[in-house]
């Protein structure tokens, strides 16, 4: 019943008292699927915080490295590890998957990577395209 905006506000203050029952507020939000903004995800979403944990993990890095080796955009290969973990929280319509990307850009940009062009997802993707990347020096 509450708005999106209603919940950010209550998750924000479940995080900063996480200690003291907060993190029971913080698993009944994240197991909802209800978002936490209206339109597009905000960086503090708790899916975008979990976007960039999985990104910058060292198999979300591993995952983007291979995927790119093979051609395919760095985010073929993170995509999967977001699914699993968000589920259908994971979708276009909050602008999920551009920040997704958005995210997945920042890490290759640090790992020396620059944009080459944009390339097809993968089958069954989330994502309809992404930007694939080359070395700097290439």
């Amino acid at each position: 019943m509450m708005t999106a905006e209603q919940r950010a506000i209550l998750h924000q203050n479940a995080v900063k008292h996480r200690e003291s029952g907060g993190q029971e507020i913080i698993d009944l939000i994240d197991s909802s699927g209800l978002p936490l903004s209206e339109g597009g995800m905000r960086m503090s979403d708790p899916a975008y915080l979990k976007m960039q944990d999985i990104t910058w993990s060292s198999e979300g890095r591993k995952a983007a490295v291979e995927a790119t080796e093979k051609g395919l955009p760095a985010l073929a290969g993170i995509e999967p590890l977001i699914v699993a973990a968000l589920g259908d929280r994971y979708h276009p319509h909050d602008r999920g998957t551009v920040n997704a990307g958005f995210i997945v850009g920042e890490l290759m940009r640090h790992l020396g990577y620059v944009e080459d062009k944009e390339g097809k997802m993968p089958n069954g993707s989330v994502a309809k395209t992404a930007m694939r990347w080359k070395l700097r020096n290439q």
